[in-house]
């Protein structure tokens, strides 16, 4: 067995928390899978719109309303030196946007487009770039997966260092036996939510060069009443719905899921796992528990947190036991409370800047995670202050006098 970096960059736990406070799901299981990736790479002409320099955008809208045709019309009018106008003419010239006849000057097809919808559009010939699709239906993957320093899609040596990893959770490729649907190209072209999937303002002369599967790593979360799948984008914090609705709809990644474990030796596994965890702690006394909506729980004395024992911020959080886990509870109400400003404190402290709507809804589901009356914000505040949490203390404060 070999070791390699763990692949997704949170903890299970966060995804579970989610699933469960955020989405209102009751999570059973949690699955780690590698979801199959076509790799495209495609040559075509690419047409992409960006933002007008301040000088292009006067120009070109001198030249399409304003009834001006030359470099001198244009650099008087505007009160521009001549030499700065030539110059920029033979820049817009160059990308398509502006031509000469007779002396001249008028916008192309290209460059008038351009001014009605105020966006200045360019045009690369036989560009090369890379497409995602999925490869169980053939559909593209949206923007978030195109982040390089976030999304890593294994293939090669990767993924076999992946596949022979002893590091949990270990993950389970989903396999495909069909190719890449080259029609799926032609429906690229046609959509019209191009930027929520990373596309260009239009695709022509489109060619696929290589088609490659590479494997996409996720947290699939299934629940009593459905499932959701978590990316290396969402950092654990929020769900994929579109990868969430393909596995649903999907019965090679059902199968999957089906390891052939029966309810009673998955509870067994768990019951193993928070009994074990138990000793660790020397907690003996405690047992584990099932709860009313059937996940386990292990119930805590207040004795157990603390400076030499646990810190309050581990109440309501979940440990993984395989494809399973239980949950950490403490009955003490003080305790819980202190839990909430811990975690919210933990929080708050790796974000530079918030929201008062985003803190608001954050208390609330953590809340929600440790059974507590959702609070305000002074009443926070307040608490804060007297657990000597002074930078949470400052920031609750601000947010205080932020408009709702």
């Amino acid at each position: 067995m070999t070791t390699a970096p763990r692949l997704m960059p949170f903890p299970e736990e966060r995804v579970l928390e989610d699933a469960a406070f955020g989405q209102g799901i009751v999570p059973t299981r949690l699955h780690a899978l590698l979801l199959p990736v076509w790799q495209v790479e495609i040559r075509a002409d690419i047409t992409e719109g960006e933002d007008f320099f301040l000088i292009d955008r006067f120009l070109e809208r001198g030249l399409r309303h304003g009834a001006l045709h030359t470099v001198d019309e244009l650099s008087t009018f505007f009160a521009l030196d001549r030499a700065l106008v030539a110059q920029a003419v033979r820049v817009l010239t160059a990308i398509g946007h502006v031509q000469e006849s007779a002396g001249r000057l008028s916008l192309t097809p290209l460059g008038q487009r351009s001014v009605d919808d105020d966006v200045r559009y360019v045009i690369t010939r036989q560009d090369r770039r890379r497409l995602y699709f999925e490869a169980l239906s053939c559909t593209p993957l949206t923007r978030v997966h195109y982040d390089e320093e976030v999304v890593t899609p294994l293939s090669g040596d990767e993924l076999d260092r992946a596949l022979r990893s002893d590091r949990y959770p270990r993950f389970t490729p989903i396999h495909v036996t069909s190719g890449f649907d080259r029609a799926a190209l032609d429906r690229l072209t046609s959509r019209t939510d191009r930027a929520r999937f990373n596309l260009p303002v239009a695709l022509d002369a489109l060619e696929s060069l290589n088609e490659e599967i590479v494997f996409l790593p996720v947290y699939l979360v299934r629940g009593k009443a459905g499932l959701l799948v978590y990316g290396q984008a969402g950092a654990g914090a929020t769900h994929d719905p579109e990868l969430s609705e393909l596995c649903t709809r999907t019965p090679e990644v059902i199968s999957a899921l089906d390891d052939g474990t029966t309810a009673e030796e998955a509870d067994e596994r768990v019951l193993r796992a928070a009994r074990k965890w138990l000793r660790e702690q020397q907690l003996d006394s405690v047992a584990p528990e099932k709860d009313d909506d059937g996940t386990w729980s292990v119930s805590l004395p207040a004795t157990a947190f603390g400076e030499k024992g646990l810190p309050a911020s581990r109440i309501g959080t979940y440990r993984m036991a395989g494809s399973g886990f239980f949950r950490l509870w403490c009955p003490d109400d003080s305790l819980r409370k202190r839990a909430l400003l811990d975690r919210l404190d933990q929080r708050l402290g790796s974000r530079r800047q918030v929201t008062r709507q985003e803190v608001e809804e954050l208390i609330a589901r953590l809340a929600r995670q440790l059974r507590l009356e959702i609070p305000d914000l002074s009443r926070l505040r307040g608490g804060a202050r007297k657990t000597g949490l002074s930078g949470l203390e400052a920031q609750l404060a601000r947010l205080e006098n932020e408009q709702q």
